[in-house]
């Protein structure tokens, strides 16, 4: 098997393996295609929405949701899928909020100190 504890093509590709999906990681051009993308820079785009096509199931509970939840990579999470449509959503959540917090913004390089690793929580 892989190892894990590092991201590698070796894992990617063997995660798309064992859950039967087509390894686009390596049709992309793998890791080393990110690394010269991530070189370029990037956008960090924050968003929520109430998903039609797939009611978030893809996030945290069976997907696709007529697969068999035995099959590798079926079970995202533990949420039955039940509260996850629109309609649900917007019928017993209608004063839900969101809190974005410590978001930076500037040139690549100018929002951290390098070498510093820290995770905050951005939603409350």
């Amino acid at each position: 098997g892989v190892r894990g504890g590092a991201i590698t093509d070796e894992f990617c590709s063997a995660q798309k393996k064992a859950f039967q999906d087509p390894d686009d990681h390596m049709m992309k051009g793998g890791l080393k295609k990110m690394g010269e993308a991530l070189d370029r820079g990037m956008v960090l785009a924050l968003s929520l929405w109430d998903d039609k096509a797939t009611e978030m199931r893809w996030l945290d509970s069976a997907f696709p949701a007529d697969d068999s939840t035995s099959r590798l990579g079926v079970m995202r999470g533990p949420c039955d899928g039940s509260t996850s449509s629109p309609l649900y959503l917007r019928s017993h959540s209608q004063s839900a909020t969101v809190k974005y917090t410590n978001i930076k913004y500037g040139e690549i390089g100018s929002t951290f100190k390098a070498g510093a690793r820290r995770l905050e929580s951005i939603m409350v």
